[in-house]
This record gives structure tokens, sequence and C-alpha cells, in this order.
């Protein structure tokens, strides 16, 4: 095995939806930084989990996460040679939120380009097997097919969907018992939806989980939706799978397999049994399960459902949370809440993106340290952008002020993330 040294001043652990955006703000902040991921792609769960809604940039009240998510998203659009959605004229009636998609190529290769240009050092393939505290720097192992890379960094920035680095150091981590349900996204394309006739495929559909031809979880959202619903999307975001456990290589295996085991079971309803379904050509398929929550930082605070719901507007907040719960469960399989009036905008506080009795390390995604229904919220894919911001602020003003990003201040990193586009919180 060869052996790699480097040295670097922030290493950002996970390349996803949280990490990516970090690496970028202390790139182009000044700090020599490093992207340690396991998988072949940044932006995770938006690309290799095929979850390819960024939201929510935007309330019914005005932006909410903006700065470098919202740069990478509006030119991934001009790529395209589409116009940017102009969301102030959209109608709240059913969400308060405006929904975004991407184009998942489109959007790799240009994450990639920009952290090309910021000096952003990628290493695909590599998981981290070890981090030690020496002095005022980590060393961190990493292991991939043939190589061995030591890094010495100052910083670390854990955005690894599962508080990786936490658990190799044996910090304490927040996990429950009861957890949602986590995802596996595919496309079913060429259903003739002009045969579709909503509570005909409804009766269909029920009859089949009578039989047991169907599985509860096959089709997430039962309690709220009707089955067109899953077939007007090709069931994409529409499976669920109970347990889902990433944190590890057997779970992230029996994550892939139970996704894909109800992927070709919906698929061979939908050609026996579904009127229009004859010609359906099960189009895509993503390279892996996502989970929804598993291990979490346990942080100097804790987010409260009653802060969440309350949207306290914290001293030390720097950035913006979306005003809904999205809460999964196997039981019920999907409820929505929405706060009271869309002025009311959920704020993160910097002490839950700070692992508890820690130093030179944050946590950032849905890691954050949080209760569980407050969680179900802030988990949304431009809020952990948009936490991936910050932290890379607090990380490179560490290294300039030469201190521990905790003792950072938040309003200083509030300023640096506003000074590269971020919205006002």
């Amino acid at each position: 095995m060869n052996t790699v040294r480097e040295t670097v001043d922030v290493v950002v652990a996970g390349g996803g939806t949280a990490g990516h955006i970090a690496a970028l703000q202390a790139a182009r902040a000044g700090a020599k930084t490093s992207i340690i991921e396991a998988g072949s792609m940044l932006a995770g769960t938006m690309t290799a989990g095929g979850v390819n809604m960024p939201n929510h940039f935007f309330s019914s009240s005005g932006p909410v996460v903006l700065g470098i998510p919202w740069e990478l998203y509006t030119k991934s659009k001009q790529v395209e040679g589409l116009s940017i959605p102009d969301y102030t004229k959209r109608r709240p009636v059913e969400s308060p939120g405006y929904y975004s998609y991407i184009n998942i190529p489109i959007y790799v290769a240009l994450a990639e380009e920009e952290s090309a240009k910021a000096g952003v050092i990628i290493h695909y393939h590599e998981f981290i097997a070890d981090v030690k505290a020496i002095g005022d720097f980590w060393e961190i192992t990493s292991l991939g097919r043939g190589i061995q890379r030591i890094t010495k960094t100052r910083e670390i920035i854990d955005a690894t969907g599962d508080s990786d680095v936490l658990r190799i150091l044996g910090m304490e981590v927040l996990r429950d018992d009861v957890r949602q349900p986590g995802s596996y996204q595919y496309k079913i394309e060429d259903i003739e939806h002009e045969q579709i006739w909503e509570k005909e495929v409804q009766q269909i559909y029920e009859e089949a989980m009578g039989s047991g031809e169907l599985q509860q979880g096959d089709f997430a959202y039962p309690n709220m939706l009707p089955f067109k619903y899953y077939l007007d999307h090709g069931g994409h975001n529409g499976t669920h799978i109970y347990q889902s456990d990433t944190s590890d290589a057997e779970g992230q295996t029996a994550a892939n397999l139970e996704g894909r085991a109800r992927m070709l079971r919906m698929f061979k309803f939908i050609k026996n049994s579904i009127p229009g379904g004859e010609r359906a050509v099960l189009k895509t398929m993503y390279p892996r399960a996502v989970a929804r929550e598993t291990y979490r930082a346990k942080g100097e605070y804790i987010i409260t459902q009653e802060d969440f719901l309350q949207a306290v507007d914290f001293e030390d907040k720097v950035c913006n949370a979306f005003n809904y719960i999205d809460m999964h469960s196997q039981e019920r399989g999907c409820d929505v809440y929405f706060h009271d009036s869309p002025e009311l905008l959920p704020k993160i506080p910097f002490r839950a993106l700070i692992p508890k009795d820690s130093a030179r390390i944050t946590v950032a995604g849905r890691i954050v340290s949080a209760h569980r229904v407050a969680l179900a919220g802030i988990r949304a894919q431009c809020i952990c952008m948009a936490m991936g911001q910050a932290m890379g602020a607090a990380a490179a003003l560490a290294v300039k002020q030469k201190i521990p990003s905790r003792e950072v201040s938040a309003k200083d990193i509030v300023a640096l993330t506003m000074e590269h586009g971020a919205a006002p919180v």
C-alpha cells in the first residue's frame, strides 16, 4: 500500500450536500482545503442518492438560502440553457416552499469545476479510518484502494451524514431507537398516463397490498397521497426503506438491497397490473440508498422542537432553516407540518454545530445537534448546504485568526458568508 502525506488547513469529511459547499467556502476564503469522500461524486444525496431537489431556496416571504448553493444551482441552469425560475411568481397554495430540480450530471461536473477553480483538493474513494489530535493539529488517516493517506490539518468539518469523525474520536452522538425511513431513488418512464384513472389505480394498488403482491413502504406516502402520485412521478422519491442505517458498510448494503428489491417489485406490478403500464421502462437507478437520520452530533446546544416551531432568533445564529417539518414514519408514511406564519423562519445556532467539549472541529448537514422533530425540518437539502457554507466560513476564519473554530464569532461567520452571497440571517 502506498502511503501519502498531505498538509492542509481544513479537511472536509464527506463531500455530500453540506460538505461540497463547506469546502468551496473555506477554499474561497483562503484556506487550503481538501475533501475526503468515500463515494465517486460530490453533493451526496442530491446526486449519487438521486434526490435531485435542493429545496427550498425561497419561502413565500423571500429568500431563505442563497450564497454558494444558489450560485451552483443557477449556473447549472445556465449550462442546461434554462432560465432561472422567478420564485416571486409562484403561488404558495399547497406549500410555502418552491421546489428546485437539478440536472445531476451537470451539477456534479460544475461543482467539480468550481472546486478546481477554488483550489479544493478532492480525494474520492477514500474513507476516514482514524483521527488523532496532535497539539493544535489533527492527523487523519484515510484509506482507499492501494493508498493510505495521512493528512495534517488545523480544522475538520464532519459532513459525513453519519457523524463518522465524531464516532471515531469517541465524541458524544445522538441516535434515536425509532428513526425516519430512508429512501431509494429510481425512475420509471413511458407510462401511458392518459389511461390512468385515479380511483381505478388506487383500487388496484390497495388490492395488491392486501394480497401481498406489494409491501408496506413500496409506496412511501399512502396516508397523504393517492397511488396516482407515484405513477405521475415514475416512482421518484416514492419508496421507503425502514430502519435505513447507512452509517456502516453493512447497513448501506442492506439498504441498497432492500431498495432495489422494492424497485423491482413495483416495476413488475406496474407492467403487469396497471392499465397504461404495459410499455413502462425502468430507466434510471441511482447508486445508493439514502438515510434521513442515523447518528448526529451532541453539540454545545441541542435544537429543540420548541426552538424550531417558535423560530427562536438565536444570538449565535449562522444560517436560516425552512419553516416546515417533514416527518416520515413506518406507521403512517409521511406527515408535513408548516409553521403558523410564513414569516416564522427558524435559525441554526453555531453552538448546535460545535460538538460538545470539542475544539477545531465542527459539523454540518443532517448531523446537526437537534431533536429529531426539529431535525425533520432542518435536514432539508438547502439548509444542509447553508450549514456547510457557514462552517466552511468558520473553519477559514479560525485558520486566519489562529484560534479554534469554536472561538470564532457567529457574526463574523455570517458576515463572511454574506460576502459570498448568502441570504441575510
